[in-house]
């Protein structure tokens, strides 16, 4: 009975190939579709972890966390500074990957969840080490001499947002501090009597700044003000110094 319903198959089979109802294609159009699907998966988890690395390399040079010290008053700072964009593109690649290793035998044979889980993992370890590699550092020193302008969006440092910016003291007045910007760009911090200063007023030229606040025209309102990279505290609104007695 098995014996029949083969030869009954077969003969349905090739019917078919004679209609053309069933083309048959060359085993190397097969082996360019598996490879094509094979770079597209490799190429989509190395740009996966190359866009995470640009987030790591991005919150490391903003210090978007250290706004965080600032306690509330910092959170809109933090979430401003706060690489977005990269996480989406290599979160995008990381799907894109998924769809692709979805057509392979080896999603079928073991836990599908399972093989996701164990490249997001690895792709998270890749985008650490190419962060603290010093391959982005190398990066940016050749896209600051112009040597690579397609990567300069990707290696252009912002550090002045809506609610918070970051810079190195340039002047010390009596009602604030001028600071410049890694864009070059100079800002005047503006101090008010409520103004908190967690690490206290002595400020000096060339200290790196952070500060918090709002903008007044071309003038920054500072709300807090501390030197970045400088104290692990939480600021909770009491402690450190007001601006009343600051620079006198």
């Amino acid at each position: 009975m098995n014996q029949e319903r083969k030869v009954h198959l077969e003969a349905k089979v090739m019917n078919k190939i004679k209609d053309g109802k069933i083309n048959l294609r060359s085993r190397y159009i097969f082996l360019a579709k598996k490879l094509g699907l094979g770079g597209g998966l490799t190429l989509s988890l190395i740009l996966a972890a190359l866009f995470l690395n640009l987030a790591f390399f991005s919150m490391k040079t903003s210090g978007s966390l250290e706004f965080l010290s600032f306690g509330r008053i910092g959170i809109l700072a933090f979430l401003e500074s706060f690489p977005y964009l990269w996480i989406l593109i290599g979160l995008a690649f990381f799907t894109i990957a998924s769809a692709i290793l979805s057509r392979y035998d080896l999603s079928y044979k073991k836990p599908f969840k399972v093989i996701l889980s164990v490249l997001i993992v690895l792709i998270f370890i890749a985008g650490i080490v190419l962060a603290i590699s010093g391959l982005n550092e190398a990066m940016e020193e050749r896209v600051a001499e112009g040597k690579v302008p397609l990567l300069q969006s990707f290696y252009r440092r912002r550090q002045v947002w809506k609610n918070g910016l970051v810079g190195t003291a340039m002047e010390i007045k009596r009602d604030g501090i001028v600071i410049e910007t890694s864009e070059k760009e100079r800002v005047f911090i503006e101090l008010t009597e409520d103004t908190l200063l967690p690490d206290g007023p002595d400020f000096k030229i060339g200290d790196r700044i952070r500060a918090v606040g709002e903008w007044s025209k071309e003038n920054f309102q500072a709300h807090a003000m501390r030197l970045t990279n400088k104290g692990k505290g939480t600021m909770r609104g009491t402690g450190g110094g007001k601006a009343k007695n600051s620079f006198k």
